[in-house]
């Protein structure tokens, strides 16, 4: 029944009253959480993860979803008024967001990032609703050495990409799929490394480590920063929509980048179905891209509309396809997604190649869903653009109190447990260690969750096959490994200057 029927009933279930309700809710906090600088939108939804254990997996998931898009395009807003990209992913936005700001131009910039934030996500959103289904249907065919195979690869390519340092990354990933064995053994049942006590004889909680690693140890930063004084970024000097010129961008300086917004949809598109490269590189590569094939490059980096609209397309490109290697492969991609496999488990729905058979109506709810949260981002951007800049004045010293005590409220509402607290406390200690030596989380995240799969399909495939030579014999496995020591070997090559998204 898989197809027409799907569709059309998850359609139905998308423009549920209380689901637009939720998507609107998430899109605000969204943009909200974005326009701050030092919250990121991986942080929100860690903090706001809990959400999913008391409401219907059509109304939680679509939240979060739209809280990403949300922060995603809320970067913007910073990068454009006060030169400091609200996330990672705007990172490219200041280059020429900012100097567009300084001259006059700053409604200008933030219409063209919304107009290229909903243009690219569509774009993205649509390739997966069409995509993830037939990569579930290949994933049918694939079995335990295949699926090792490709989370090899995949724990090779986010090693590789994520952060300064090949070393770094694969310390990373080593640690977490360390941190994975605690607890049952998938095969055997056997409880591991628990050190004696009976809350760890289940495993980590995967709550309390997303929260402590990110919100936590934000926190952790933001307060050595202010012991020590080094913040300084809540004195950069807000340039507003009112002060900077109130000009709104024509339809010929729109129209002059379509073909901008087009290339870099398709690459960001292609970007996020590729697990750990996000939107960082999605949207440095667009940016790059559109000034190669500018007819002026010149302009770039000194006050560029096509800059703007080629780093904000390529970045929210990423968010829809980023979702195919979750809901067919059941391999997370990025932070944000491995967050979201957390909140789909806790529904009873557990991402990978059955997923579209099981669920069907309510993945493509979820899938439809992100088509109208980009609607409402349109509708909500459009309203708020002349009143952001009065967001990005809130001081963190205001935004940081409230977060400690929703990562509190969140970690403690798990179980009930002050241990999920604990655990939150020392993943946040741990998360403030590795972010100050510059070890990536990324790798350490995705390899906590899938680390048991990951060694339940290596068993399963030692106890089929004749050894290690199954994966031989199967050539898509082999394929997979070697392409995982190719990222691996690539990996030590590239330069640095990857760094975690959102």
């Amino acid at each position: 029944m898989l197809g027409v029927d799907h569709l059309l009933e998850g359609l139905a279930l998308c423009l549920r009253a209380d689901v637009i309700g939720m998507l609107a809710l998430g899109m605000v906090l969204g943009v909200v959480v974005g326009a701050l600088p030092g919250l990121t939108a991986a942080m929100a939804v860690a903090v706001l993860l809990p959400i999913s254990f008391f409401v219907d997996p059509i109304l939680s998931i679509p939240f979060l979803l739209a809280i990403t898009k949300g922060a995603i395009f809320g970067g913007s807003i910073p990068a454009i008024l006060i030169n400091t990209p609200g996330t990672g992913a705007a990172a490219a936005t200041v280059l020429d967001g900012y100097p567009l700001a300084r001259q006059g131009k700053a409604r200008k910039a933030l219409e063209m990032a919304l107009y290229s934030s909903v243009i690219g996500d569509t774009t993205s959103d649509v390739a997966t609703i069409f995509l993830a289904g037939l990569f579930a249907t290949a994933a049918l065919l694939v079995g335990p050495p295949e699926y090792f195979g490709i989370f090899l690869f995949a724990f090779a390519l986010i090693s590789s990409v994520t952060g300064n340092s090949l070393t770094r990354g694969l310390f990373s990933a080593a640690l977490g799929l360390f941190l994975g064995t605690i607890g049952l053994d998938p095969l055997i049942g056997v409880s591991r490394f628990g050190l004696g006590s009976v809350e760890l004889s289940a495993g980590i909680s995967f709550i309390a480590l997303i929260i402590g690693l990110f919100a936590l140890s934000e926190l952790f930063l933001f307060a050595e920063s202010v012991i020590f004084r080094r913040s300084g970024g809540d004195s950069t000097t807000v340039v507003s929509t009112r002060d900077a010129g109130n000009e709104p961008l024509r339809m010929h300086e729109f129209r002059a980048c379509g073909r901008t917004i087009a290339r870099s949809s398709a690459l960001g598109t292609m970007i996020g179905i590729v697990p750990g490269i996000g939107q960082v590189v999605a949207a440095f590569l667009s940016y790059t891209l559109a000034r190669r094939f500018s007819k002026h490059p010149e302009e770039f980096g000194k006050g560029s509309l096509e800059g703007v609209a080629a780093a904000e397309t390529g970045n929210n490109a990423v968010n829809g396809s980023s979702l195919i290697p979750l809901l067919s492969f059941g391999v997370p991609g990025d932070v944000v997604t491995a967050v979201l496999f957390s909140a789909f488990l806790v529904n009873g729905l557990r991402p990978g190649p059955r997923l579209f058979e099981d669920h069907g109506a309510v993945v493509y709810a979820i899938l439809f869903a992100m088509l109208v949260s980009n609607v409402l981002m349109l509708a909500f951007g459009f309203i708020a653009l002349r009143y952001v800049a009065l967001i990005s004045r809130i001081p963190r010293q205001v935004v940081f109190p409230v977060v400690a005590v929703l990562c509190v409220v969140g970690a403690f509402a798990l179980n009930n447990s002050m241990f999920d607290v604990q655990i939150m406390l020392f993943f946040g200690v741990l998360g403030y260690l590795l972010r100050k030596f510059d070890f990536p989380l990324a790798p350490m995240i995705i390899t906590f969750i899938l680390g048991p799969q990951f060694e339940a399909s290596l068993g399963q495939s030692l106890i089929i096959g004749d050894g290690l030579s199954i994966f031989i014999e199967r050539p898509l496995a082999l394929a997979f490994i070697v392409l995982a020591a190719v990222a691996v070997i690539w990996g030590t090559q590239r330069r640095p200057g990857t760094i975690d998204s959102a």
